[in-house]
């Protein structure tokens, strides 16, 4: 068992013990701050294109210059766990998670990813470009940020979008897209040579490919995989996720593979492979298909590596846990002779 391992074992029994007690008074528990005083703020669904410009002038208004920072801050309030039909309790979340203090609020939206890491170990890894920074110790200006962006993302409305319970809600828009564009427009998206395809773009891809005549495999046809090499943050599978919802079939039973060159793109389109729901056999693999031939196959016996190592873990965890509680029956039992 690897260090990182083992030290997630220790925190989840920790966590377990200490979100128990009634007397927690840790002061960067997203859990028990700022519940006393949640002033409502106002929010409104705005486009994605308005949503991320207001994600991005906030973050460099305070001083920011990081990628990753920004963008994951959206990434963790599209993945908030808690939904609703309707996304009916957005509102309310977003007053909830607005009163948290700045470092509270990094423990929050941690929080908030971790969550997905028994779910689907795999996506949670090549997402964590967009939340490795939750784990270090910001300064002040990052800080700042971080609040800044929160506030513009969830007055802009990115918990509406993202908050129903209904995952063809949740995909009507691909918001990490508009936030990584527009963070980029401001930094220098130009040198970097990364346009994403424009959502209506995307939707009359797949519209073509469904109805051009083809016998060929296409994310639409029954029991098919389907591969994008140059996935982006997954728009082109938002499309045709869409459109199988609408012809009444479900994408969570399809196969949807999708590889990325750029790092942060990738960890965009793991977490909207979890906002979107498009189910267990999606996968999301990071890195160079010219170079790779085989990425598609290496991403595939990845997630079903991970999702083993998952399994061992929580039995870990669940052995662990069990341990402790029958120590401390046996201390409570000595101490009453």
């Amino acid at each position: 068992m690897s260090v990182d391992t083992a030290a997630l074992v220790i925190e989840a029994v920790d966590q377990v013990h200490t979100h128990k007690a009634r007397s927690c008074t840790d002061p960067s528990c997203a859990r028990h701050a700022g519940t006393a005083d949640c002033p409502p703020i106002t929010v409104s669904r705005s486009p994605g294109s308005i949503l991320g410009e207001a994600v991005a002038e906030a973050w460099h208004a305070a001083g920011g210059s990081r990628l990753d920072i920004p963008a994951g801050v959206v990434a963790a309030l599209a993945l908030w766990p808690q939904k609703s039909p309707g996304a009916e309790a957005a509102d309310t979340i977003a007053a909830y998670i607005a009163a948290q203090p700045p470092r509270v609020l990094v423990r929050g939206l941690a929080d908030s990813a971790n969550y997905y890491w028994h779910l689907r170990p795999d996506l949670w890894t090549t997402a964590r470009p967009l939340f490795d920074w939750t784990r270090e110790d910001l300064h002040d200006t990052h800080l700042a940020g971080v609040r800044a962006v929160a506030l513009a993302a969830l007055r802009h409305g990115v918990l509406r979008y993202t908050g129903d319970t209904d995952p063809a809600e949740r995909s009507r828009i691909d918001l990490i897209s508009w936030v990584i564009t527009s963070l980029r427009h401001h930094h220098s998206r130009r040198s970097l040579g990364e346009y994403h395809t424009p959502p209506d773009i995307s939707a009359l891809i797949t519209t073509m490919l469904a109805n051009d005549g083809s016998t060929e495999a296409r994310p639409h046809q029954r029991g098919e995989w389907a591969l994008e090499p140059t996935a982006g943050t997954g728009g082109l599978f938002r499309s045709a996720a869409q459109e199988l919802r609408r012809d009444g079939e479900d994408p969570a039973k399809r196969g949807w593979v999708m590889l990325e060159l750029d790092a942060l793109a990738a960890a965009g389109a793991a977490v909207n492979t979890l906002v979107w729901g498009l189910g267990p056999r999606a996968v999301v693999g990071h890195g160079d298909v010219l170079a790779q031939p085989d990425l598609a196959e290496e991403t595939l016996a990845q997630a079903r590596d991970l999702g083993r190592h998952r399994d061992d873990i929580v039995k870990m965890i669940r052995f662990a846990i069990a341990t402790r509680t029958t120590k401390q029956l046996l201390d409570a039992l000595t101490a009453s002779r």
